[in-house]
């Protein structure tokens, strides 16, 4: 038995492994690395107390290696799993692999405690929340004095990843959910897409079995076939490339199971219609040929339109830059091709690492000086909020994103469904703390409209303007963004305490006033506190003053309040849920104005809803407008979101719910 071999490597006459060999080959292209240093430590743990580590050792030093780590680096990742246990102390690590490779270790295990990152909003996780935030926040701290830190750590999840196929699946969906959680967007944002991938993969094949296999299968199923399709459009395009004096690598691209399982399962598609299973890469000199082949390409093939994707006109947030296209092939069969030059190639694999020098990188490189801005950026807003740094990181997520311009013709990339508020925020804190009002395409549109690729967006901004609180409200949709979400979430708690108590006070009697409800009584607030383990009437609007509660969320719970206070089910109409349907009845005051009943009855629409009667007056002396508005609706906790959303109808002065009984106006 070959001790600490793999079957891939070559053994000496004892059966152990070649370390001289394993040397030769893994600086074998990669001058920057010192060979000597490297077996000197590899022999040293071979020989010693962390031998039994020895085949993890070498795995996670070839993965550091590969991505272009210098020698410092890849003793850390050779040492890494034996130091972590312990059974090497700190002066003899730095005896074994030099003190710039022991600090690196020690930056690396200072987190690897972390634990993963509760994405609930449970009240009783909130102090383990907050110790895992602190986690993660070292670990940026330590990302943005050397990047290497992030690739050893990443690579050390990888091939932990890799090592835990024969674990307990509890262990197994841990330590995936939360590569998934924190590792995958982190790698993804830093533009580390070999690493990105295989975490997605190995963290699939743990948390979503079945799929991952029976994908696998049907990759497994047709290889031979696929390769023989994709060798023969790879000869295809060199061939016309070659007729047209474009010089280009091409290669077949293997693409990865998670994200064949993710278009399936965001598309609603089978396995057969994923197109870009069989997928080519072209590699060219330069932009103007990136445009010249996928020219050819076109006029060679009939493409998909709306399968095409230009990352080079814009780029990704994270740097990425490619063409992708998909295409049908002489035999009908779909697949894909991305065009790009070497400099975008070696982006798209490495990343942050591919601007990094090996003197501990380059301040004066933009790539790398962005990837750090962004880590200081996450710090300086997470400091401000105080809270988990999990939304901003699954944000990065988000396989779709959209592109928007501003008017200096920059490009702004954001999540899908994000508003005109969020680009805001996104371009300038101060824009968004001050925006009044936006236009998309040179028109007027409200600040909770969700953009689209290719839209040209301005913002108005005012001096005395500022963030309101109705802005967090999830149910008005004004914000997609964490960093918007964290921004304005920011900006309130810094108001003085008495500001938010009033404020809160003020809308939450305003809204059981447009319920048609009696004022709350000191009883039911206390309640209503204790129902959000808040310490009486003051903490309670404070919280929602502040943004922390939700109108909606508040007002569900008073009426549940409510309803247990008396002792007995309240009628229909008044129930906080549950119960028949009730005839409602609203009354609307509003500025008469060209449009006002447009944007009533939009409202009414988006939440599904049909006016049963209606009626209205308008005074001209005052110039104002009276509507009344008759629906089915089935509980005052759906009057209340109806009522939330027509008050931000522009212009609307005033809505209120006729009660049971009373006549109206």
């Amino acid at each position: 038995m070959r001790a600490g071999a793999r079957a891939d490597m070559a053994v000496d006459n004892d059966g152990r492994v070649d370390l001289n060999a394993w040397v030769d080959s893994l600086c074998r292209g990669r001058e920057h690395l010192d060979a000597g240093p490297m077996l000197a430590a590899a022999t040293r743990l071979r020989d010693g107390v962390g031998g039994d580590h020895l085949p993890s050792g070498l795995e996670l030093a070839e993965l550091v290696a590969s991505m272009q780590m210098d020698t410092a680096s890849v003793l850390a990742a050779l040492y890494y799993r034996p130091a972590r246990r312990g059974l090497i102390y700190d002066e003899q690590l730095a005896e074994a692999i030099g003190q710039e490779g022991a600090d690196l270790f020690a930056a690396v295990n200072g987190m690897a405690d972390i634990s993963l990152l509760d994405l609930t909003s449970s009240r009783m996780l909130a102090s383990e929340s907050t110790d895992q935030t602190a986690n993660i926040r070292r670990m940026l701290v330590a990302l943005i004095d050397d990047v290497r830190v992030a690739v050893l750590k990443l690579a050390e999840r990888v091939v932990a990843l890799r090592l835990a196929k024969n674990s307990f699946e509890e262990r197994k969906t841990r330590i995936a959910t939360e590569a998934m959680t924190v590792f995958v967007p982190l790698a993804d944002r830093l533009g580390i897409r070999r690493l990105k991938w295989e975490l997605e993969d190995l963290s699939l094949r743990y948390l979503e079995s079945d799929a991952y296999k029976r994908i696998a299968r049907q990759l497994d199923g047709r290889r031979v076939e696929r390769e023989a399709k994709v060798n023969g459009i790879v000869r295809d395009l060199e061939e016309m490339f070659a007729e047209r004096g474009i010089e280009a690598v091409v290669e077949g691209r293997a693409k990865h199971i998670y994200s064949i399982w993710r278009k399936m399962h965001a598309k609603h598609i089978p396995f057969d219609e994923v197109y870009d299973v069989l997928a080519v890469r072209v590699i060219v000199g330069d932009i103007a040929e990136c445009y010249s082949a996928l020219g050819s390409i076109h006029m060679r093939w009939r493409h998909v339109r709306r399968e095409f994707d230009d990352y080079i006109a814009a780029p990704k947030e994270n740097g990425y830059r490619s063409i992708h296209t998909a295409v049908v092939g002489d035999a009908g069969e779909v697949f894909e091709v991305q065009i790009r030059t070497t400099e975008m190639h070696e982006d798209a694999e490495l990343g942050v690492c591919a601007h990094w020098t090996y003197k501990g990188g380059d301040s004066e490189d933009g790539f790398y000086a962005e990837k750090v801005a962004w880590l200081r950026e996450v710090l300086a807003w997470q400091d401000s909020l105080g809270g988990t740094l999990a939304d901003q990181l699954t944000e990065e997520m988000q396989e779709e994103r959209i592109f928007v311009h501003t008017p200096k013709g920059h490009v702004v990339d954001l999540s899908a469904g994000a508003t005109p508020l969020d680009f805001a925020y996104r371009v300038h804190t101060e824009i968004g703390h001050h925006c009044a009002g936006a236009r998309v395409d040179g028109r007027r549109v409200p600040l909770n409209t969700p953009l689209k690729t290719g839209q040209l967006v301005q913002i108005h901004r005012e001096s005395r303007a500022s963030p309101r609180r109705a802005w967090l409200d999830g149910d008005l949709g004004y914000v997609r963004t964490a960093r918007a979400r964290s921004k304005i979430r920011n900006w309130l708690r810094l108001r003085e305490k008495a500001v938010n108590v009033a404020e809160g006070r003020r809308d939450f009697e305003a809204m059981v006033e447009c319920l048609g409800l009696p004022a709350p009584e000191s009883g039911d607030v206390d309640a209503l506190a204790a129902a959000f383990d808040l310490d009486g009437a003051e903490a309670l609007y404070f919280a929602f003053g502040a943004g922390d509660l939700q109108l909606l969320e508040l007002v569900r719970r008073y009426l549940e309040c409510r309803q247990g206070s008396s002792g007995q089910a309240e009628p229909a109409r008044e129930a906080a849920g549950g119960g028949d349907a009730g005839r409602q009845v609203l009354e609307i005051e509003a500025e008469d104005r060209e449009g006002l009943w447009h944007d009533v009855t939009n409202v009414l629409s988006a939440r599904g809803l049909s006016l049963v009667a209606t009626s209205g007056r308008a005074d001209a002396a005052s110039g104002t407008a009276a509507l009344t508005l008759e629906l089915d609706l089935d509980d005052l906790a759906a009057v209340a979101s109806l009522v939330n959303r027509l008050r931000e109808v522009r212009g609307l002065h005033r809505v209120r719910r006729i009660a049971e009984g009373e006549s109206k106006a």
